[in-house]
């Protein structure tokens, strides 16, 4: 299984939850606490629950294959199980909190004007996949004819569960969450993958999987047997976090989700205004209106109009209703920086200093330390070279701008990358 299908699996998780919060008093940049990572595997809770270092994690491999077998049961539970307990509480509490700040009437209206939609998909279906006019007329038409109510049919099982209305969302469980909608949403996944001559979905849960290597609390796992005879699939790097085992760069990318999610939900109103709330129903309100005349269209080119139509009055509505939003006034980004090689506590210390000034951040960064590697997770608001330029304890290996990774090797002095 590739990273890639781990994540898709993964995205529902952080996608649903940054719709949603927790407390308004949660100060996003902290830098410990539930949802980021710590320099060892203790993590301080108030629950009077054992400490990862008295929890045995079992053997990765297993952990893997756990959640592959759920996902072809259709077990959305064995989905949530997989998360370690800092980012399940993470999703929790953003999810909470949002509930705490949205305009509820806005929220639930949202949902009942987007469900309109969903219907007028399902019963002008061919007019939507046969149209030229359409970018869906590139998708194979018998495809996506014979799915069409399949995939209308994850948007329906969103649309009715518990996110539609803020008052769930208020005590959001996402245990209870992904046992009931999550289930129901990964049996309609697995129907629409069994279409598929190759079923990715079920295959998933007969990967192979072999532990390469395993360290104390890392381990490298291959799973799969993908790629080519020049370019094989990659191993993937798995650690112990909270006291089970989690791919280490899937907990990169979750932790910069809900980074993004606190500070979005930050930048929110701890209350909803009144013009704020009305400009948002007239969004809401011509949506109505364009779904209404979509509902009367009878041909491609009146559905068509009835479409520009909606455009025309929507575009307006939206820059609008954006026009108060708050917008930070320097864009802060993460850098995570890999520092390869094993070292002790002192060199650790000294060179997370040195990329502190780097970055010229005041938060205190992240870090996860193992054996052979120690990750870096600093916020920022300069360019991803301009770090580079300034690491000289080490040789920049490559630059990965998209996941905005600088993996480091000791011992060499730095030039610049090609």
């Amino acid at each position: 299984m590739k990273r890639a299908e781990l994540l898709l699996i993964l995205a529902g998780v952080t996608a649903m939850n940054l719709t949603g919060c927790g407390a308004d008093e949660t100060d996003p940049n902290q830098s410990t606490g539930p949802g980021t990572p710590t320099s060892t595997t203790t993590v301080a809770t108030a629950d009077p629950k054992p400490t990862p270092k008295d929890v045995d994690p079992g053997e990765p491999d297993q952990a893997v294959r756990n959640v592959l077998e759920g996902i072809r049961d259709g077990n959305g539970q064995a989905i949530w199980s997989f998360l370690p307990s800092r980012y399940q509480k993470d999703i929790n509490q953003l999810v909470q909190d949002f509930a705490g700040r949205v305009d509820a009437k806005v929220w639930d209206r949202t949902f009942v004007s987007f469900k309109r939609i969903a219907d007028v998909a399902r019963n002008k279906k061919d007019l939507l996949i046969n149209n030229p006019g359409l970018e869906l007329r590139a998708i194979d038409q018998k495809q996506l004819d014979e799915n069409w109510p399949a995939l209308l049919g994850l948007f329906d099982t969103l649309l009715t569960s518990e996110l539609k209305e803020v008052k769930t969302l208020k005590s959001f469980d996402g245990s209870v969450f992904f046992s009931g909608t999550g289930s129901k949403f990964l049996e309609q996944l697995r129907s629409l993958s069994a279409t598929d001559p190759a079923d990715p979905l079920s295959s998933l849960a007969s990967s192979s999987i072999s532990v390469l290597e395993r360290t104390g609390d890392s381990a490298r796992l291959q799973i799969g047997a993908g790629g080519t005879a020049d370019k094989p699939l990659p191993p993937s790097q798995f650690v112990v976090i909270d006291g089970q085992w989690f791919p280490s760069e899937l907990a990169a990318d979750l932790d910069e989700a809900l980074r993004l999610g606190r500070a979005a939900l930050q930048r929110m109103p701890k209350s909803a205004t009144d013009e704020s709330g009305k400009k948002w129903l007239d969004v809401l309100n011509a949506l109505d209106a364009a779904a209404a005349s979509l509902e009367k269209s009878d041909n491609i080119e009146s559905f068509n109009k009835a479409l520009a139509d909606a455009q025309l009055a929507l575009i307006p509505l939206l820059a609008a209703s954006n026009s108060n939003e708050p917008r930070p006034s320097n864009l802060v980004t993460t850098i995570t920086v890999v520092l390869q090689g094993a070292m002790d506590e002192k060199e650790r210390r000294d060179h997370i200093a040195a990329l502190r000034t780097l970055t010229q951040t005041k938060d205190v960064p992240d870090f996860t330390a193992s054996n052979d590697a120690t990750t870096v997770i600093l916020t920022t608001t300069r360019s991803i070279q301009s770090i580079v330029d300034g690491i000289t304890f080490g040789k920049v290996t490559r630059i990965d701008e998209r996941k905005r990774t600088i993996p480091v090797a000791p011992g060499q002095n730095n030039k610049p990358c090609p």
